[in-house]
């Protein structure tokens, strides 16, 4: 495929309104694009239809991990450790341009955090859980090393320290290569395709009608399988008496100058509720995250608040003495929502994120939990369940499939944006400046200066006339004011 652009997404909607597809995926988050691509690579005619763009949901709002988990030994949750280990090492070989190996110091002290003894078990359990090795084994640090490599640390009751090794990756461009892929092996892709509601015969799921949110036509889209992977949105499609008990979580990330924190690479701190938060470097800033609150609020305007942030600063500031970081040093804040299922547990972290496959008496597929790193997993035991109904034309390994290549090209903004709207279908500024390109979380304007350029570019690119290229920027500006909102209440 040459593009994966505007005029590609239209032929998507045509070819969906066409004839039968044999599987529909509702939701372009990582889950949806691992099952568009999982199922198009097995032969089977694919549709995915996202109400928004790719990764606007929790898939774009993550900690940029690519992780095993190391605070689920703390719950004993080895199952869920292993797969997410195993899963890592996947995506490190598949996407080694994306996918990124990241070494974590962990420091040890008297007076709070894990014990050292724990810390011993749980790194050795952890290193186990990863069948390919590919990663460095862990080691342990005396305090005067952990000081050496993290100077501006604080040392007080700090005893000793643990090296191990994770990954990271930037997670909206993760989500963009896999449906990208999808794409390429044959499937319809399409975002701000809005499903208006589900088709039904004789009892049974028997496709869509989707909105073009760009056009506000509506077709109707025949599919021997309909799979709801729409994270915290699932329970929207499913028949209200058998929805899935959903509780969503809010983890909300802050970014800020590097230099104020001095950390030299990336930690795990403890925090003052007996969590742990990551502090990760990112290019000049500090990415920092995250908490883990019940919301139930609108799952739409999902926003960090400005006692999130304290919580987060307060970690940083308890590991690190001399940075003294207040609200105004927070270059920006982001907020997502876990689509956690609902297992009665009082405190919210300790939910488990194992994700689970329902088929509803309608024939419905509804996939919910997980996260990003077991997103190939969990797509894996959804076509396990669609192979039992309509078996695959053709065997494929998704661990062999390549996500290589695919990047943004270096250059000014504006032919980036002209880029972004050829071969990564960005309809919108904000498309653009948040998820393509991430300077609304990498500038301190939140790209607000250089939106003026990116308007215009994609106006060039969709035929925009003035009107509409002025309405672009009111948008990408009210995203922006709902961004900032919490520093009025810090």
């Amino acid at each position: 495929m040459d593009e994966f652009s505007a005029r590609t997404r239209a032929a998507s909607l045509d070819a969906m309104a066409a004839g039968p597809l044999d599987v529909l995926v509702v939701g372009g988050g990582i889950v949806g694009t691992w099952v568009a691509l999982a199922a198009a690579l097995r032969g089977y005619r694919t549709g995915l239809v996202e109400k928004g763009d790719f990764a606007s949901g929790t898939s774009g709002r993550t900690s940029r991990l690519v992780h095993g988990g190391l605070r689920y030994l703390q719950q004993f949750r080895l199952g869920v450790v292993r797969q997410a280990a195993r899963e890592r090492d996947v995506l490190l070989r598949i996407a080694p341009d994306l996918v990124k190996p990241l070494t974590f110091l962990l420091p040890v002290y008297r007076d709070r955090g894990a014990k050292g003894w724990l810390l011993h078990v749980g790194l050795w359990l952890y290193d186990l859980s990863s069948r390919d090795k590919v990663l460095p084994r862990r080691v342990w640090l005396s305090r005067e090393d952990a000081l050496g490599r993290e100077p501006r640390l604080g040392g007080g009751s700090l005893v000793s320290g643990a090296l191990y090794s994770d990954a990271v990756t930037r997670d909206t461009r993760l989500v963009l290569r896999v449906a990208r892929a999808a794409a390429e092996a044959g499937a319809h892709i399409a975002n701000y395709a809005r499903v208006l509601d589900l088709t039904r015969e004789a009892g049974r799921v028997s496709g869509a009608v989707v909105r073009d949110e760009e056009s506000g036509g509506t077709i109707a889209v025949r599919a021997a399988n309909v799979v709801n992977a729409t994270g915290v949105w699932g329970g929207d499609l499913q028949d209200t008496a058998r929805r899935l008990k959903l509780r969503p979580t809010k983890g909300i990330h802050v970014l800020v100058p590097r230099s104020r924190i001095g950390n030299t690479g990336a930690l795990v701190i403890p925090t003052e509720d007996h969590r742990i938060a990551f502090v990760l470097p990112w290019g000049e800033l500090s990415l920092i995250g995250t908490t883990d609150t019940d919301y139930r609020g609108d799952r739409d305007r999902v926003e960090a608040d400005a006692g999130d942030v304290a919580y987060l600063l307060r970690a940083v500031n308890d590991a690190f003495p001399e940075a003294h970081l207040t609200a105004a040093d927070v270059v920006s804040a982001y907020a997502g929502l876990r689509p956690l299922v609902d297992t009665g547990e009082a405190k919210e972290s300790d939910i488990s994120r194992r994700h689970v496959v329902l088929e509803d008496p309608d024939g419905l597929l509804t996939v919910a939990s997980g996260k990003l790193t077991t997103a190939r997993a969990m797509a894996e035991d959804v076509l396990a369940r669609v192979a039992r109904r309509s078996p695959p034309r053709r065997a494929a390994d998704t661990r062999a499939v390549s996500l290589r290549g695919g990047g943004v090209p270096e250059g000014d903004v504006a032919r980036q944006a002209a880029h972004c709207a050829r071969h990564e279908m960005a309809l919108h500024v904000d498309d653009v400046l948040v998820r393509r390109l991430g300077l609304y979380h990498e500038r301190d304007d939140q790209g607000v200066r250089v939106a003026p350029g990116v308007a215009e570019a994609l106006g060039v690119e969709l035929h925009w006339d003035a009107e509409r290229r002025a309405q672009e920027l009111a948008r990408y500006r009210g995203i922006v004011e709902a961004g900032r909102a919490w520093r009025s209440h810090a």
